[in-house]
């Protein structure tokens, strides 16, 4: 085994025992051919096939001693020479010699922009973006026969505005008598040359773009990273960069460097060899790694504009060190495409090799016509990038910013505003420690979703309490201030809460999306518009927005919609929205993350936040997008620094001395598990530990969290965990998040079986403290209760709890919160007083809210009301088998409160629960109790098909006949909904067959209208008049024709109904079906006509 000792590789690299052998030579032979190859350089005369060296052609004495060269580290040479054709030309024709620091190239009177161009290693800066007449072709015109900077003579004057171009000239040698210096050096006095430049013109703010060729672009990327730091005097350089130009730049490195630092190597010492620079553009460079991460991240944030081009062919430098070319490869693609390109920026291949491409002969050469329209879009759209970028455009919060038909329909959505739910995390969860969280700006996984066209989908994965809430919130933060900096863009965001019923549900996700989206582009309210009609015409506007399926359709149009551009979405803890009705959205989520308007493949940009391991979402986005896990790794730095300060925070409030303090962050920080919950927890256990007890409890830490859990409420004391658990089961249960009062006003009727107020209430004010170690609340008596984390909740439903007294189920919750409910709205006290809850108990889906709230206004001691008045129909729900299984025990008189009995009966039969009804039924309900629109039992059993309750309600004594408010009868709605079986129970029980709604529309006309062939079919047989009319004259024929159902117009024809006949404007079927394209109706009616 050989081992190459070079520096210039990033790790030993081991060749075969033979080749070992072979090679060995090449440590006497190499250094000899180098410093024989330069001198030979330095010191021959111009002859043919050799290089003449520059020092001898361009006066020595008038600059700084400069190796022979061109651009670009990737000779393999210390320099790239000049050709004898050039040796022979004039010094007249010579440009000036280049000086250290910037060079004005072009000045203008007014300039309006500033351009900047950097230089490669090995350069030399007087030729780095020249083209030399020995590069013209033969006998071919239009090529300058004298040197030609484009920068200077051809860019100023195509450009729209007026501009100085400046170039960077700076020591670009790496090998013979080469400075030491890095490449932050180098950036760091560009930053210096140009904050003094523009200082002195009095010009800090005026718009830049930078061009960098090769090494020059690494040094362009290091420096807008500096001066975009925090506090960087340099800041108004980045802040006014407006774009970048990269020729050729190795941002990820070229296997070239690793060659030039392997020959510098082997030089001795006393040539002075600078490898630095080189090692840093190897492949898989850490430090170019890290430089372009902050650089991406930077141009996300800003939305700057970048172009980065390309070399299609290899460069061949043979001709400049023969004998160098025995023991390198002298042919290759310095800089390949992989390299020389950012994700998810423009990219530009240009037909030219890494020498030339950033060289143009004049206004016609290839390259040329390909770089400058870049360069001239940045100055085009130098005015709108800045002002967007120093002036950012808030994103709108609320319907105050809208009007008309748009502003009250974002009104009825009653969406919760995102930016409060927003507020109200940061507040429960802490202010994040500052520059935490940002690490995930620089992986790779964020920033292939930011910027790439091919990653839609990012899921960021981690167990519970390690930050994925926080770094959500730092996200949505982050993103909006992108946004705003970049208003055609469009963020959205939404917080799953399974503690929260407006927060935990598909519908209330999709919901919010589009309220924001609409919020955002206003134009997009047309994808709702005709839903919203059509829904307000029948008096059911709010079904639209608790319609899953219709809102999946409204937002994918919206998303393909051109007019919204790019859009971010972000949702937090998907894990935590509610499992049985998760299946609705999973499927919806990976479709659309998929969706992309033709020739706009990163249009939609998806990122989630979840737990591990939850396996419906695991087997439907496995195979999508891209997952980043939340591990050790990546929180430690971000864990260790909350830690620091939180105890610094612990010890200042409680005066501990430097070596206690000392010890409570080690402590926390070597039994953390990597959890920012567990140690919150701890920290909150230390709050009331008396100082001299502080080394004894850090001796008996518990660990993870089930244990710390297991460990705080096993520590209350038996005569107060009754108590507990009536606060733990409250906490699993409540439809949302209840307020501190709310639950001492309930847990005050629970103990008292009474409704208490004023100062007998103040008797329950510190209930909360028996459980205060897990819960969060604010100072004030409205702030609401939350579990410290949702894994509390998770915790206490587990089964391995089963034996332990907190443990409880979903049941065990909601029939207490149930119980409880009803004590409350049937209390002597409402039903005694001009506000008589029981008799509101079925408004609550129908607007009335607004009419409750300005009731209980007089009442406003009585703190339980709206919740209990709102939820708890829906704990009785959720529990209706194993409440009516309990009910014996829960010493509850359903007869006392007719009412909620009554309503409660409307409720379950309305969602098909049979015994539930049974049970009420034998206690007395009315079975054809009403809501406010007039719905019953039987009514809402035929719209939903529920068979068996039908047929019990009938039983019971039923009325087929009642009508709603709209003068719907059972039959009709079972007709509307294609219901079969109830419709013919019905007309089996004598149902009227001919009666109508409001609009005269029969049974028949409306299951022609819905397309429900089966009941049209069964409705016929029963002797439904088929010329039937309704108040437009409409008839079962003209509905069928008109809603194109080919099956039925032919059933209806075949039935013998008047294929003339006309409604009240004259329309006849044939006539609506071509109007409406319904061509196979059309074809139909075509054909009875000529029977």
């Amino acid at each position: 085994m050989f081992l190459f000792p070079f520096p210039g590789l990033n790790q030993d690299f081991t060749l075969p025992q033979g080749a070992a052998r072979a090679v060995s030579p090449i440590y006497f032979v190499l250094p000899i051919v180098l410093i024989f190859s330069f001198y030979y350089l330095r010191r021959s005369p111009p002859e043919s096939g050799k290089l003449e060296p520059e020092n001898e052609r361009i006066d020595s004495s008038e600059r700084t001693k400069k190796t022979p060269g061109d651009e670009s580290f990737a000779n393999l040479t210390p320099s790239e020479g000049v050709s004898p054709d050039e040796g022979n030309a004039s010094n007249k024709t010579l440009p000036p010699a280049a000086e250290p620091g910037l060079q004005i190239l072009h000045d203008s009177d007014a300039p309006k922009i500033d351009i900047v161009a950097v230089h490669g290693l090995g350069a030399n800066p007087d030729y780095a973006w020249v083209w030399l007449p020995k590069n013209n072709p033969p006998n071919r015109r239009g090529y300058p026969d004298k040197p030609f900077n484009w920068l200077r003579e051809l860019l100023p004057a195509k450009i729209s505005k007026p501009c100085r171009v400046l170039a960077f000239n700076y020591d670009s040698r790496w090998f013979w008598d080469a400075p030491q210096q890095k490449l932050s050096s180098i950036s760091d006095t560009l930053l210096d040359s140009l904050r003094n430049d523009r200082e002195q013109n009095k010009a800090i703010d005026r718009p830049l773009i930078f061009i960098g060729h090769s090494f020059g672009g690494n040094v362009i990327e290091q420096a807008i990273v500096s001066a975009s730091r925090h506090c960087s005097p340099h800041l108004s350089i980045s802040a006014s960069t407006i774009g970048v130009v990269f020729l050729g730049t190795p941002h990820r490195g070229s296997p070239a460097a690793a060659w030039g630092a392997i020959i510098a190597s082997l030089m001795p010492s006393g040539l002075a060899p600078e490898d630095r620079l080189l090692k840093a553009l190897e492949k898989h460079s850490d430090s170019l790694a890290d430089r372009l991460r902050d650089f991406s991240g930077w141009l996300f944030s800003e939305s700057v504009p970048v172009v980065c081009a390309f070399e299609q062919l290899v460069t061949d430098y043979s001709s400049r060190l023969p004998l160098l070319g025995t023991f390198v490869p002298s042919r290759t693609l310095v800089v390949d495409e992989d390299s020389a390109c950012i994700d998810g920026h423009h990219k530009i291949s240009l037909h030219t090799d890494h020498l030339k491409i950033n060289k143009y002969y004049g206004a016609d050469d290839p390259s040329f016509k390909l770089i400058y329209p870049e360069i001239q879009r940045m100055v085009e759209g130098t005015d709108e990038g800045l002002n967007r970028r120093r002036n950012p455009k808030p994103i709108p919060t609320d319907e105050t910013s809208t009007s008309g038909g748009l502003q009250r329909c974002l009104q009825r959505m009653r969406v919760k505003n995102p930016e409060d739910v927003l507020s109200k995390i940061e507040a429960q969860k802490g202010q994040r420690v500052e520059n935490t969280c940002e690490w995930i700006l620089k992986r790779e996984e964020f920033s292939a979703w930011a910027v790439g066209t091919n990653s839609h989908l990012l899921r960021l994965i981690g167990s519970p309490g390690i930050g994925k809430t926080m770094m959500a919130t730092f996200l949505v933060r982050f993103l909006k201030c992108k946004i705003e900096k970049n208003p055609s863009e469009t963020f959205i965001h939404f917080f799953c809460d399974d503690k929260d019923q407006e927060r935990k549900t598909p519908t209330a996700i999709l919901r919010s999306l589009v309220w924001q989206l609409l919020l955002q582009r206003n134009e997009l309210f047309e994808h709702v518009q005709p839903d919203l009609e059509k829904y307000e015409e029948s008096r059911t506007f709010d079904s639209l927005f608790n319609d899953v399926y219709a809102l999946r359709r409204i937002l994918k149009n919206m998303l393909l919609d051109e007019r919204s551009d790019k859009v971010f979405v972000l949702i937090d803890a998907l894990d935590e929205c509610e499992a049985s009705t998760r299946k609705d959205l999973l499927p919806r989520i990976q479709i659309i993350s998929q969706l992309s308007p033709a020739g706009d493949s990163g249009k939609i940009k998806i990122l989630l936040t979840c737990r591990p391991h939850i396996n419906d979402i695991e087997d439907e986005l496995q195979d999508v997008g891209t997952q980043l896990q939340m591990g050790s790794a990546e929180i430690n730095h971000d864990l260790a620094k909350y830690i620091d300060d939180r105890v610094d925070e612990l010890a200042n409030r409680k005066h501990y001395p430097l070596s206690l303090k000392q010890k409570v962050i080690e402590t926390l920080k070597r039994e953390s598990g990597n959890t920012f919950l567990w140690v919150s927890l701890m920290i909150a256990e230390l709050k009331t530990t008396l100082m001299h007890k502080v080394e004894e409890k850090l001796n008996r830490l518990p660990h993870g969290l089930d244990n710390t859990y297991s460990t705080i409420l096993d520590r209350i004391p038996d005569q107060n965990r009754e108590n507990a658990q009536f606060i733990l089961r409250f906490m699993v249960a409540a439809l949302r998040p209840l307020k501190k009062t709310e639950l001492q006003a309930a847990y005050a009727t629970w103990k008292t079986n009474s409704i208490l107020s004023g100062e007998d209430m103040q008797l329950y004010s510190d209930i909360l403290s028996v459980c205060s170690s897990i819960l969060h609340t604010g100072s004030e008596d409205n702030a609401t209760l939350n579990f410290c984390h949702q894994s509390v909740k998770d915790f206490l439903l587990d089964e391995h709890t089963a034996n332990t007294w907190y443990h409880t189920s979903v049941d065990e919750a909601n029939i207490l919160i149930f119980k409880v409910c009803w004590m409350y709205l049937s209390a002597d006290k409402f039903s005694q007083s001009r506000l008589n809850f029981c008799h509101w108990s079925l408004r609550i889906d129908f607007d009335q809210t607004n009419k409750l709230i300005d009731q209980r206004g007089r009442f406003s001691l009585h703190l339980f009301v709206e919740y209990s008045y709102y939820a708890w129909k829906q704990h009785a729900i959720r529990s209706h088998k194993a409440l009516l299984r309990d009910w014996h025990n829960l010493a509850i008189d359903v007869t006392k409160a007719p009412a909620l009995r009554d309503a409660l009966l409307y409720w379950t039969a309305q969602q098909g629960y049979e015994d539930m009804i049974n049970f009420l039924l034998d206690q007395g309900a009315n079975v054809d109790v009403k809501n406010v629109l007039g719905a019953t039992p039987l009514l809402n059993a035929a719209e939903k098909g529920h068979n068996t309750i039908a047929k019990l309600l009938l039983d019971h004594g039923a009325s087929m006949e009642i009508e709603d408010t709209d003068k719907a009868t059972p039959l009709l709605k079972a007709a509307q909904n294609g219901h079969e079986i109830i419709a013919k129970l019905l007309l089996d029980r004598g149902a009227n067959i001919k009666a109508t709604d409001k609009f005269d529309d029969g049974p028949l006309l409306t299951a022609v209208e819905h397309g429900r062939e089966t009941v049209v079919k069964l409705l016929l047989d029963r002797g439904a008049n088929i010329e039937a009319r309704n108040t437009s004259e409409v008839t079962p024929l003209l509905n069928a024709a008109r809603g194109g159902h080919e099956s039925i117009v032919k059933l209806l024809l075949d039935r013998g109904a008047n294929i003339e006949v006309k409604n009240k404007i004259g329309d006849t079927p044939l006539s609506i079906a071509a109007v409406r394209g319904h061509m196979g109706v059309v074809k139909l009616l075509e054909q009875y006509s000529r029977r």
